[in-house]
């Protein structure tokens, strides 16, 4: 694996790799790094899109603050 890819492959896990995965080529290694950068993308858009229509069901003088409790 080289270290640009095993960089990549940090951020997007937030820990180091597997040991298992220094056996797989670079090609499938960077193939896992866009899929996973994927998945984090839509997994951050499919939450975004849930709670802006769970905030329908508040009542508009509460959402920005229900909003902050929720988000932080």
């Amino acid at each position: 694996m080289n270290e640009a890819t095993r960089t990549a492959l940090r951020e997007e896990l937030g820990a180091a790799p597997p040991y298992f995965l220094d056996d797989l080529p670079d090609r499938d290694l960077g193939d896992l790094v866009k899929a996973l950068s994927d998945a984090r993308i839509r997994q951050a858009e499919e939450l975004e899109d849930a709670i802006d229509k769970a905030m329908r069901f508040i009542p508009w003088g509460f959402r920005g603050a229900v909003k902050k409790v929720l988000l932080g």
